[in-house]
């Protein structure tokens, strides 16, 4: 039978009696601590995100697309066409072509891949509180005086360029700084429980933006309207992160138990050291397992480029659904991924802490089903014909299987180097967002007219780049702490017993049913 925390032990039998109640309603705070900082991170994240996704979908409604933008309407399927442009509302608009769109859309991720790496090496070297704080304050300001300046036709295209790019820049800094946090706050047994609930925040932004922010902007005549919101949502987390953040567990704060403390002390004295020695560079540039999971992560973010483009576009302009129904569904979609992202968590530290499965084993599983799946159903929606809810239903499968990716390689960022993981998070990022400058282009080639039969070669293409990188990664990936990790440490940290870090306990599961001692 394992231990428990005594503060929260309470009898087991009898009537509940008053003295019961209240020493239940006292247990309350002991909240273990490590999941508050988890659900601040998600909650930030989601705040970034929202901006991140949303503010190019808000952009069309004062964007002139040309006449022909929406001209490319699938003729396979014999339904009511429901076609509409684009809404504008009151502004004047800007006299630009779709492929000056397209490269605003791609501002962000070029912002990201420029400012990843340092980002990270920073976060790392002095915590990652503040670089998730600031970006996410300066954003919220921003999102309220920025947007009514840029309602203009005279305003020139660099400057809402610039604008994008820097939301980018943002938004590397929150995630690295994020990565940072999250390895110093998650032990081995629960890492795959606290990161999911973190990285859950980032589906639950497209959620948002595919179900509430057009109707919001069309419901109030206003296109910049959803920044409100989104900045309200910015400032009010900010000032509970403010409080309630921390970088380290070790910091001082007087919400954090001794015992939980001591636990977390225990738990992550063998990966995380605090202090900081320069990064490993040539190491960690050597590293298959590293480089194995930078290809993987193209190869998702292709899948998620896919599916957060065509989801939507399908059900609109080849089902021909409307506008409301085909936002519905694909907020339906990204919720599953929402929702089963914590679930895959938990079952992925029940499999691993019970021994039934090796952690780069499930890491390995996790991520083909992560990436693989989503693949495989979006080719099956596509050749679902014109079978609405069979292609509603695989969608929404096939976005559900997403959450794996969450769970599988997004959490690998922090077991391959505790000690780097904002590094390790940059890293990723700088090759991560490759997809979204290169697959706008592969699908104008492949698929010119959007039709349902190019629509099928096109996502054989992308089920072809995901299987490829699926493969590198199920030969080289790795759920193992590597030794680079502990590089120009070992000599200050272990002197005294002569012995170098050993990351033993990291790469063998737990035997099963070990009693273990968890607040």
């Amino acid at each position: 039978m394992s231990s428990r925390d005594p503060t929260v032990s309470v009898q087991n039998s009898g009537i509940l009696s008053r003295s019961r109640i209240k020493q239940r309603i006292k247990s309350l705070r002991y909240i273990r601590y490590r999941y508050i900082i988890a659900i601040l991170l998600s909650i930030g994240s989601f705040a970034y995100f929202l901006t991140y996704f949303s503010f190019p979908r808000s952009f069309r409604h004062l964007h002139e697309l040309g006449p022909n933008y929406n001209s490319n309407y699938s003729i396979d399927c014999k339904f009511e066409k429901h076609i509409s442009r684009v809404r504008h509302v009151d502004g004047d608009f800007y006299k630009w072509g779709k492929e000056f769109y397209q490269i605003l859309q791609q501002a962000p991720a070029l912002g990201i891949m420029v400012s990843s790496i340092p980002s990270g090496v920073l976060s790392d070297k002095h915590g990652g509180k503040y670089f998730v704080l600031v970006p996410i304050i300066v954003l919220s300001v921003i999102e309220v005086v920025v947007p009514p300046m840029l309602c203009g036709a005279d305003v020139e295209f660099y400057v809402l360029f610039i604008w994008e790019f820097l939301i980018g820049v943002g938004g590397a800094i929150v995630l690295c700084g994020t990565n940072s946090i999250v390895a110093q706050w998650t032990p081995l047994e629960e890492r795959g429980r606290l990161a999911s609930i973190v990285y859950c925040g980032i589906p639950f932004a497209v959620t948002f933006h595919h179900g509430i922010n057009d109707n919001f902007i069309l419901a109030t005549e206003m296109w910049n309207a959803p920044f409100f919101v989104y900045a309200a949502v910015g400032l009010i987390w900010s000032g509970f992160f403010v409080f309630f953040g921390f970088s380290y567990y070790y910091t001082k704060n007087r919400w954090l138990r001794q015992e939980e403390l001591d636990f977390l002390k225990k738990q992550l004295e063998e990966s995380t050291t605090f202090n900081r020695k320069k990064v490993p560079w040539r190491k960690l540039l050597k590293s298959l397992p590293l480089w194995s999971l930078a290809i993987m992560h193209i190869g998702h973010l292709w899948i998620w480029q896919a599916m957060f483009k065509n989801v939507h576009f399908f059900l609109r302009y080849v089902l021909y659904l409307e506008f409301h129904t085909a936002a519905a569904l694909s907020a339906i979609a990204y919720m599953s991924t929402t929702c089963l992202t914590p679930v895959s968590g938990f079952v992925a530290d029940y499999l691993t802490n019970r021994g039934y499965v090796q952690s780069t084993t499930l890491r390995k599983l996790y991520t083909t089903f992560g990436g693989m799946g989503p693949a495989v159903f979006l080719l099956a929606a596509a050749y679902s014909g014109c079978y609405r809810i069979m292609a509603a239903c695989f969608f929404i499968i096939g976005t559900g299987l997403m959450s794996f990716y969450f769970s599988g390689t997004r959490i690998n960022t922090l077991e391959l180097a505790p000690n780097f993981s904002g590094t390790v998070m940059g890293f990723m990022n700088t090759f991560n967002f490759i997809p979204v400058l290169i697959q706008p282009k592969v699908a104008a080639s492949v698929s010119p007219t959007e039709s349902l039969t190019e629509k099928r070669m096109m996502f054989w293409v992308d089920l072809g780049i995901m299987a490829c990188a699926n493969f590198v990664y199920s030969i080289f990936g790795s759920g193992d702490v590597q030794s680079w990790n502990y590089e120009g440490e070992e000599e200050e940290l272990y002197e005294a017993s002569g012995s170098a870090p050993s990351t033993s306990r990291y790469n063998q599961v737990l035997p099963q049913h070990q009693p273990r001692n968890k607040v």
